[in-house]
């Protein structure tokens, strides 16, 4: 504000009655200019909202004129003539106005805010000096900032709000710089990632909690938030003690004013929703009666398992099974009963084949299993050992009935075979077998073919 007073400077005393001697004869006659600037400076003080007032040294008010007065309703008119004391309604040297004044008569300049009337001001105060320098009264000017500290206190209070709201998130909240580096994090980050404050802030956040597999997919969002999107995402990330979970992601960038842009990332802990994706999948994979695969998991797991053994230069063995009787068994001792057979007929096939085989229940009483054998392992020692299997299970359990599968099995050279081409020349076999034996109870024996490609050793 001291700059405000400098243009005025000498006018100032001429309309506060600072100086008042007059121009020398020989110089030109400049009132007319005088009084034109006093009309112009008269023109500004009405049009903007400020008050501009002198005081004598006893603090009479000798000028008062300013748009400010008729925001706080009143006039040059009501003030001029008054003591600053009436104005003020107080005689208290400790009323920072009056105060102001009082240390202007003592040669300071004051400067100062005051709400007066319902309006806020940015005041200054300082000494009239005569032309001999003396000090002969005061000068102030106040400016109105009402609107002006109105919009700041409305942004103080926006600021403490969202300042409230970044603490107190139930999301895990960064504030990133152009770099990525962490300016700031709430409360719930500390919580979830492990980091507090000091351990954070100024790390970069690729480096601090994404895994190092994960990096360039880290950059790459962040770098998509910073040119302008808005981003979701769901991916894993570190926490402190080194182990890794999923989280989801949510960015947008944050834009101020001529400073680059910045990322404001929110991070959601969902490990427990992918867990339960992860067991859902499973039960889509898996029969729920007897714990084997399903038809959708055999027919996804096997295009790999065939892709595999081509690769190792293997042969692959598909074995076709059904329960024989199961209808038999249904009617005479009751569907749990049959659920037994098959839960049954699954362990064996279990017990039968290895942990790296594929096993499967196609559905109804329809098995199957694939593996990747050796020179030396024949479909016929896989079939007699699931007969066997069975045998052992009839001598040591009492199921009021006998368990009998129908087995048929191919086996081919892995690479160029198709699944589906497998699977009907194992039911083939299986079927050719059945087909002209008498029903009985008893376990009948497997039967075996062999696809084009089967080595003549496997001939049963």
């Amino acid at each position: 504000m001291t700059r405000a007073f400098k243009p005025f400077g000498s006018l100032l005393k001429r309309l506060l009655g600072g100086s008042s001697s007059r121009p020398p004869k020989d110089l030109p006659d400049n009132r007319q200019n005088g009084s034109d600037t006093e009309k112009r400076l008269s023109f500004m003080l009405e049009s903007v909202p400020v008050n501009l007032w002198s005081t004598d040294a006893r603090l009479n008010i000798t000028f008062s004129q300013g748009a400010g007065l008729h925001l706080i309703g009143t006039s040059a008119n009501d003030q001029v003539g008054m003591t600053l004391y009436e104005v003020l309604k107080t005689r208290d040297p400790g009323f920072t106005p009056l105060a102001a004044h009082l240390r202007a008569l003592q040669g300071e300049l004051v400067r100062y805010e005051v709400e007066w009337r319902g309006r806020s001001f940015e005041t200054r105060v300082e000494p009239l000096r005569s032309a001999d320098g003396h000090i002969s009264g005061t000068v102030g000017i106040a400016i109105d900032i009402t609107e002006r500290k109105t919009l700041y206190d409305a942004l103080q209070t926006r600021n403490v709000y969202f300042a409230a709201l970044f603490e107190n998130a139930p999301e895990a909240i960064a504030l990133l710089d152009e770099r990525d580096h962490i300016m700031r994090i709430n409360r719930q980050f500390t919580t979830l990632f492990g980091y507090a404050d000091d351990e954070a802030v100024g790390k970069n956040i690729n480096d601090l909690i994404v895994p190092d597999e994960l990096v360039e997919e880290g950059e790459k969002l962040t770098a998509e938030v910073a040119g302008g999107e808005n981003v979701t995402a769901e991916s894993q990330r570190r926490h402190k003690d080194g182990h890794t979970f999923w989280v989801s992601i949510a960015a947008t960038p944050l834009r101020v004013s001529g400073e680059p842009a910045r990322v404001y990332a929110m991070y959601h802990d969902i490990s427990d929703r992918k867990r339960a994706e992860d067991d859902l999948k499973a039960l889509l994979l898996v029969d729920e009666l007897t714990g084997l695969h399903n038809r959708r998991a055999f027919i996804t797991l096997s295009e790999q398992a065939l892709k595999l053994a081509t690769r190792m230069e293997r042969d692959v063995l598909m074995i076709f099974i059904d329960v024989d009787h199961l209808k038999h068994i249904n009617d005479t001792c009751g569907h749990l009963a049959g659920d037994r057979a098959l839960i049954d007929t699954a362990r064996v096939l279990r017990e039968s084949c290895r942990e790296a085989d594929l096993v499967a229940r196609l559905g109804g009483d329809e098995f199957v299993a694939l593996m990747s054998v050796d020179s030396d392992q024949t479909a016929e020692i896989v079939c007699e050992r699931i007969q066997a299997r069975v045998e052992k299970h009839n001598r040591e359990t009492d199921r009021g009935y006998r368990l009998a599968l129908s087995v048929g099995a191919t086996r081919s050279k892995a690479e160029g075979t198709m699944l589906a081409d497998l699977l009907a020349q194992a039911d083939t076999a299986l079927y050719e077998r059945k087909r002209g034996r008498p029903v009985s109870p008893a376990l009948a024996r497997p039967a075996v073919t062999h696809s084009r490609d089967s080595t003549p050793q496997d001939t049963m």
